[in-house]
């Protein structure tokens, strides 16, 4: 089976990238596109994560059976630009999957992430949200087509995690920073603050 997180980037094309590169306002689609590397590799590390445990594995594995089975990968560009719409609201709630997956993280992975690309704080924590449900939609896709149970999805999140490190790319970091007890701090708010006035 190919790599999880291969099939995400085959999905994020340069069409999609520009895309994104406009709903974020960053002038550099190149940044925008390290950025989004970046991106998908931490949360396949975070959803490998959620599918190894049994307190958090059964939610993940329902909500991709039930909000993303990869249809929203058909007409990704229309859904992105809101030319297209989907029946399901919570195919497209980046934000709910960002709180789910990283919990109180989702500062200093804003951080790392612009880090990693060049792009602000702001604009990497409101492209999280954008390409969440890209990645949930790979992973509902490949679960749906493989009839994988709990097991079987944890080894293919497990492989794309790994895949990730075999590249020398940032998933080592990254899990350091899944490691991190998150206990909530007023970064956080503030950090969502400013991507909602980004969003507006």
């Amino acid at each position: 089976m190919s790599n999880l997180i291969n099939q995400v980037h085959q999905h994020l094309n340069d069409n999609v990238i520009i895309q994104l590169s406009k709903q974020i306002g960053a002038q550099d689609p190149n940044m925008v596109k390290k950025a989004a590397g970046g991106v998908t590799e931490l949360l396949v590390e975070a959803m490998s994560r959620s599918a190894q445990q049994q307190n958090t594995g059964g939610g993940l594995m329902g909500a991709l059976k039930k909000d993303h089975d990869g249809g929203i990968l058909g007409n990704l560009m229309g859904v992105l630009s809101g030319q297209a719409q989907v029946n399901n609201q919570s195919t497209t709630n980046g934000t709910g999957i960002v709180n789910h997956l990283l919990g109180n993280r989702q500062l200093e992975a804003a951080q790392m992430i612009g880090q990693l690309s060049g792009l602000d704080i702001f604009k990497s924590g409101v492209l999280m949200q954008l390409i969440a449900p890209v990645v949930m939609g790979v992973a509902g896709q490949a679960q749906k087509s493989n009839g994988l149970d709990l097991g079987g999805l944890a080894k293919v999140l497990l492989g794309g995690a790994q895949g990730g490190q075999q590249r020398g790319g940032a998933s080592g970091v990254f899990g350091k920073l899944l490691d991190m007890d998150g206990d909530g701090n007023m970064m956080d708010d503030l950090l969502n603050i400013g991507m909602k006035i980004l969003t507006k």
